[in-house]
């Protein structure tokens, strides 16, 4: 896992089994561009685009991967840390999450259920109190871009990894 220093904490522990479809086959896009932001030399970039692709077709997936780069950008530019996020190359460590990726995923997945007061408390718990202008107009973007399943995949239930977040 990449750990990194956290700055905020959650009052229950999410249960990861709980992913819907799309958040899951977003989990990997999302690893892949985090490991490109924080450390540029791994190319996870190529592996994001590739694996939206992948799950979303050519045309759709690169148009999903750059909302999820744009959002992501928003992301840790509003963060006064950087996200715990877990190897995306890393086979044992795929089926399991740290509290950021649950966040990240769940806002996008309030978004797209229109849950406008559980997206607001995951920007603040993500951010540390704020409610970025950018960070909402690209993530209600991304949201409105996953209106529909990706292909389906057989995969393991994932499970929650406690970071050093409380």
């Amino acid at each position: 896992m990449f750990d990194h220093p956290a700055a905020f904490s959650h009052t229950q522990t999410p249960d990861a089994g709980q992913l819907d479809v799309v958040s899951g086959a977003l989990l990997p896009i999302v690893r892949h561009f985090l490991n490109a932001y924080l450390n540029p030399e791994s190319f996870g970039w190529r592996h994001a685009y590739g694996a939206s692709a992948e799950v979303w077709g050519e045309a759709r997936g690169l148009a999903i991967a750059h909302g999820v780069q744009q959002f992501l950008s928003a992301v840790l530019k509003a963060r006064p840390v950087p996200v715990a996020y877990m190897d995306p190359l890393d086979i044992d460590q795929r089926e399991t999450l740290t509290h950021d990726e649950v966040d990240l995923l769940g806002l996008i997945a309030a978004m797209r259920a229109d849950k406008t007061a559980q997206a607001r408390e995951t920007i603040m718990r993500l951010t540390g109190g704020q409610v970025p202008t950018q960070l909402v107009e690209s993530g209600l973007k991304l949201a409105a871009q996953l209106d529909r399943n990706p292909r389906q995949r057989n995969a393991a239930p994932l499970k929650l990894v406690h970071s050093s977040r409380s």
